[in-house]
């Protein structure tokens, strides 16, 4: 057995375990490593390893243990305690400080064999009984039992399994060691923990599965928040989430996972009922209004840049909140669910409830507009709403404003009579250089950090001087209201950009020009809901459309490439191009200007080798193009490219010129270069072009107008198959449920995305080795293992590209049950309450 004379982290105490087992280690590391392994999860797996016969190999891990620091004082103490010749009674009296003997459980029921099991003996156990802190109790085939803890926190256990509970600082603990258990937590003082050996659960008042098998752990949340920490990432699970700690283990229906509970009924009612308020929530809660016209917009002052319309959500928060209390009252289940979100939800709570508030005073919206100043910088921002009541609306942020105050150092706020009056507005400037000014004329509210913003106000407020009026900004914006708007994210690009003037004179700024960067001029994001459906879309316009961005998409039209896309296909990207020649000449023109030595380079090569890039590669192809990733991903991804091609014997001679240069230059470099190989099939030629060097190749066919390209032969052959028969992209129902409801019957461009199904897939063949991703990979790999396929897309129409993004689930949106932080909706809860922190 290994001697350790000081213990400093890991390595040392593993060292210990052979005589502790043995029964030869003292009384104080005894009760060290005990400390220890309760919260290392490594050093917990090699005391198990040993008990069961294994050798334990001490290895120090690549971290200092949390521990070490904890542990160095205990060992101190203990040191000191057995010099005083009464290290035996200080540890028993220590040991009973920990509440060792104190924290207890109660085996409230049991149905088939349950027992307590130690190192060398196993008892049956029965109802009313009590398990001591660290006593194990293990439920037997077809056995179950309900144990309760001293705090009212229920544990039911599954068949085949086996936990054990004791308490450290962090909090009471049930150590998982294997099987499937449902806690019903009770309200925490601290916290309660559930720990398996590879994740660690934190809850209060909470109810919720952990089923620990020998793939990993899955954590499901039936009720409350659960906080699950699991290799060094952090996941917050409400009702209906649930996580898994290895790719390994698929999600499946929370209702399957708790199927064997006892109470499974309740459960499901639960999860039911929840689901349901939300449902009816976003069936029945009015969404904002749409809005044909406004006052706000015209008085923003002149050189604004940015204007942001928010739409008056109070009605929308009031009646979903009424809808919930309702539902609450008249189901026992939700109440109860209700009075253990509470803790969870105040922040937010908070939040609705003072959006609510400003909501009953203001108008139908709030505007936040900025604008630049002389020297081209940002000016400070300015909010500006109606008002229904004035009065009581100062009243109100008076009342605000000193509670405000009286919690917490914050900028002072001042109320301006008249930003136009020097008089008034000189001693303001000298008080106080941070502050928040507000002014309410009439029915208007206006506030802005500095005075002279409000002044912007005034003046724009007054006849004859609305020059914001007559901009073509103005303009673009007036339409929205026009056609109808809810919110509103609008952007002078060009005023922002200086329409080329601020991007100097050098090839860097030529090439932008010529790319058509510096004709930008406006961008519009909307997001309204018409005829009970949200539409969202953004808007990029141009000065000129005849060269450069705007001038290479074409107008929406069919995109024949899809017919060779299958409904399987997890990736698609789409797109008509005006003219494949006049794109590659902008391209190349911007190219010329950045670097001239590199485009005489390009032509010098083009001559010698007796290949044009504009006449021999753009000039043949048509305007369509599509890519895909249409089929199995591993060993080798199935990637396809489908490009419409006018001329095909002359892309074909380009192809072989090609290939023939490349394997002269092989031969001179000692290398074997490129074979072509053909085949006949059905009256179609094959292209087969294979790297003998490298081992790659790729195979490609023309036909019915079209180059269809993939890795090898029966990809290509099937997807004209597929074509043949109708088995399209074009006909799949996830494709067409995506379809958006507008007057368009093509696209300009389109992005559809389905890659749940191969992302399961390759998280199950990464295993163990993607937990060497960073944090950030693993948990875009889980969001992306449950999306929904997603269809952005766009129309090019003159002037301007319209983009917008359709979901499954309808166009992406904030619905009323969002916005009330509700389970299954978007994530506002999360964000209000950084904001609340």
């Amino acid at each position: 057995m290994a001697h350790v004379d000081h213990i400093r982290g890991c390595e040392d105490f593993q060292k210990l375990i052979p005589s502790y087992l043995h029964g030869s280690l003292s009384s104080a590391r005894t009760m060290l490593l005990e400390d220890h392994t309760q919260e290392c999860i490594p050093c917990r797996k090699a005391l198990k390893q040993a008990r069961m016969g294994g050798r334990v190999v001490a290895r120090p891990l690549d971290r200092p243990s949390k521990t070490i620091s904890r542990v160095g004082v205990k060992w101190a103490v203990a040191a000191a305690l057995m010099v005083a010749v009464s290290v035996v009674s200080a540890v028993l009296v220590r040991r009973s400080g920990r509440s060792v003997q104190a924290v207890y459980a109660m085996v409230e029921s049991v149905y088939g064999p349950v027992y307590r099991v130690s190192d060398t003996a196993s008892e049956a156990v029965l109802t009313s009984q009590q398990l001591q802190a660290g006593e194990k109790i293990r439920t037997a085939k077809d056995a179950g039992a309900v144990v309760r803890l001293p705090d009212g926190s229920a544990i039911e256990m599954k068949e085949r399994s086996e936990f054990s509970v004791t308490e450290s600082s962090q909090g009471v603990i049930i150590h998982l060691e294997r099987g499937n258990i449902i806690v019903q937590a009770a309200k925490q003082h601290g916290h309660l923990l559930v720990k398996t050996n590879d994740c660690e659960v934190s809850v209060k008042g909470t109810i919720f599965s952990v089923n620990n098998g020998t793939k990993g752990s899955r954590v499901s949340v039936i009720e409350g928040e659960v906080h699950v920490d699991h290799d060094g990432e952090k996941d917050v699970l409400r009702p209906g989430d649930q996580v898994s700690t290895s790719p390994s283990i698929d999600p499946i229906p929370i209702k399957d996972e708790i199927a064997w509970s006892r109470d499974s009924e309740r459960y499901s009612k639960i999860l039911a009922e929840i689901d349901a308020i939300r449902k009816e929530i976003d069936e029945k809660a009015p969404r904002p209004a749409v809005r044909y016209s406004t006052r706000l917009l015209d008085m923003v002052p002149d050189q604004t840049v940015l204007y942001v319309a928010l739409p008056n959500l109070s009605a929308t928060l009031a009646e979903s909140r009424r809808i919930m209390e309702e539902r609450i009252h008249q189901n026992p289940a939700l109440g109860e669910w209700w009075q253990k979100e509470q803790g969870s939800r105040r922040g937010l709570d908070q939040v609705i409830d003072k959006i609510r508030e400003v909501g009953e005073y203001v108008g139908d919206e709030i505007v936040v507009s900025a604008s630049m100043d002389a020297r081209g910088e940002p000016a400070a921002p300015i909010v500006l709403a109606e008002l229904k009541d004035a009065s009581g609306f100062r009243s109100y942020l008076e009342r605000q404003i000193g509670s405000a105050n009286a919690e917490a150092k914050r900028p002072e706020v001042r109320f301006i009579d008249d930003p136009l009056n020097e008089a008034e507005l000189a001693p303001a400037d000298q008080k106080s250089r941070e502050a928040i000014f507000i002014w309410i004329n009439g029915d208007v509210f206006a506030a802005a950090p500095n005075l002279a913003s409000l002044r912007q106000v005034a003046v724009a407020r007054k006849p004859g001087a609305k020059q914001f009026t007559h901009t073509p900004f103005y303009e673009r914006i007036a339409e929205l209201y026009r056609d109808g708007t809810g919110l509103i994210v609008a952007a002078d690009l060009q005023a922002i950009i200086g329409g080329g003037d601020r991007i100097g004179n050098g090839r860097e700024a030529e090439a932008l020009r010529q790319l058509g960067i510096t004709n930008l001029k406006h961008f519009i994001f909307e997001l309204k809901e018409t005829g009970g459906k949200p539409q969202n879309r953004a808007v990029v316009t141009f000065e000129q459309a005849d060269h450069g961005l705007a001038s290479w998409l074409a107008a929406p039209g069919p995109m024949g490439a899809l017919q060779f896309i299958s409904p399987d296909a997890n990736v698609v990207a789409a797109f008509v191009v005006k003219q494949p020649v006049a794109l590659v000449d902008d391209l190349l023109g911007a190219l010329r200007t950045l670097d001239p030595s590199l485009w005489q380079h390009l032509k010098d090569g083009e001559a010698e080798h007796g290949i044009d890039v504009r006449n021999d590669f753009a000039a043949p192809l048509g305007g369509e193009f599509a890519f895909a990733i249409d089929g199995p991903v591993l060993p080798v991804p199935s990637w396809k490219l489908v490009f419409e091609v006018n001329d095909p014997a002359h892309l074909q001679q380009t192809f072989e010129r090609i290939v023939d240069k490349l394997n002269e230059y092989a031969a001179k470099e000692g290398k074997q270069g490129f074979v072509w190989e053909q085949s006949e099939i059905g009256g179609r030629t094959y292209y087969t072009l294979k790297s003998v060097d490298f081992g790659l190749s790729l195979t490609y066919t023309y036909t019915n107008g079209y180059l269809i390209a993939g890795p090898n032969r029966p990809l290509v052959d099937l997807a004209v198959r597929n074509s043949e028969r109708g088995r399209t992209l074009l006909l799949s129902p996830r494709f067409i449920a995506a379809l958006p409801e507008d007057k368009n019957a093509n696209f300009s461009a389109l992005f559809y995305q389905n890659l749940a199904p191969v992302v399961g897939s390759v998280a199950r063949r990464l295993g163990d080795s993607a937990k060497g991703l960073p944090e950030e990979g693993q948990r875009t790999l889980r969001s992306l293992a449950g999306a929904a396929p997603v269809l952005a897309y766009a129309y090019a129409q003159g002037d301007r590209i319209i983009f917008s993004a359709n979901g499954e689930d309808g166009p992406i949106g904030l619905n009323p049950s969002s916005l009330m932080g509700l389970p299954g909706s978007f994530g506002l809860k999360q964000i209000f309450g950084e904001a609340m922190h």
